[in-house]
């Protein structure tokens, strides 16, 4: 375990919440609401389940499938993100936050931890979970008086806003597709956990070539990056990475598709998701292509899936698999006693 640092966590002011709520599924404690160091925080527990993997010292992926599934894994233990907290009428946005769980032992997440409990905090649903499977949650906000005019005598009248989300969803569905052949009349379908289908169509697979990086285009990219601050090698760094997405002799491989409800799906290549993760660089292997509002055949918005570079002279049959598809969770507000 790592050692404590010496500078124990007492915030300057504080407001104990010490409220149980359920958002998204998940479990969580309201602890409290903290000036310390300089920032003010809202400060939560919730229930975040330690993946076995890495409880057995696994952690890297040995396959870009792994990779994805692990991913979904994550995505899964945390789906909510706080975006506002109110309190006696008083609206807190939050401006940023992070996370972390007690089984790292970090003390930046021990202290708070320890500190909220020894003040009452009860962990209420949280009570039978091993504490491995906690994390403890802080959310930055700008005060704005709260801390002057709140009056404990009142009751907290609390609610918590979580926002917009989009979420990824398994469906692992396999096809075979001829690159540039006939496109398939055929309805696939998957079902949602609700019982229900909804159906998607494979329109074309294709080689598309990408427009060469433009010199003045990459100049002002590189003007904007060094007045956020970035540094050249930094820079260099990015640009490079975005020649890198389609080397010399190659293009990319691209998936046109529809599907009821403009669902947008993900999808991979089989040798790709066999295939070993490349440790040297941060390039997507795989992403979404942004499209208009153009219909296609079947009479649902066309949307395009780049499955990333191949060699130009690629050609027949293609193993593909629907990975995954994405569901937008609409923001939501808890009422909290």
């Amino acid at each position: 375990m790592n050692e404590l640092p010496e500078k124990p966590f007492v915030p300057e002011r504080e407001i104990i919440l010490n409220r149980p709520l359920r958002v998204r599924g998940q479990d969580a404690v309201l602890a409290g609401l903290a000036s310390y160091g300089g920032k003010n925080c809202l400060w939560l527990f919730y229930h975040r389940p330690i993946p076995q993997r890495l409880l057995d010292g696994g952690s890297e992926a040995s396959t870009h499938r792994e990779e994805r599934e692990f991913a979904l894994l994550d995505a899964e233990l945390n789906c909510f993100w706080p975006q506002s907290l109110c309190v006696q009428g008083r609206t807190l946005s939050f401006t940023s936050g992070g996370a972390a769980p007690l089984l790292g032992h970090d003390p930046e997440v021990l202290l708070p931890f320890r500190y909220f409990l020894g003040k009452g905090v009860a962990l209420g649903p949280l009570a039978d979970v091993p504490e491995q499977d906690i994390s403890v949650m802080h959310c930055e906000f700008e005060d704005g008086g709260l801390f002057s005019a709140f009056d404990p005598a009142f009751p907290l009248d609390l609610s918590l806003t979580v926002g917009p989300e989009s979420k990824e969803l398994p469906i692992h569905q396999t096809h075979i597709m001829t690159i540039g052949g006939n496109p398939k009349e055929e309805r696939f379908a998957f079902k949602k956990p609700d019982g229900t289908e909804c159906g998607y169509y494979l329109n074309d697979l294709f080689l598309y070539t990408p427009p060469r990086p433009d010199p003045r285009h990459e100049r002002e990219a590189a003007e904007q990056m060094r007045a956020q601050g970035l540094s050249e090698r930094h820079i260099m760094e990015i640009q490079k990475s975005q020649r890198d997405v389609c080397p010399a002799g190659h293009k990319i491989l691209v998936l046109e598709y529809e599907s009821e409800g403009d669902v947008q799906l993900s999808f991979y290549t089989a040798a790709y998701l066999s295939a070993a993760p490349e440790r040297t660089n941060g390039a997507a292997s795989a992403a979404i292509l942004v499209s208009n509002d153009e219909k296609g055949p079947h009479g649902h918005r066309k949307q395009y899936c780049a499955l990333g570079p191949v060699p130009e002279t690629l050609a027949g049959r293609i193993g593909l698999e629907l990975f995954s598809r994405y569901e937008l969770l609409p923001e939501e507000t808890a009422a909290i006693k």
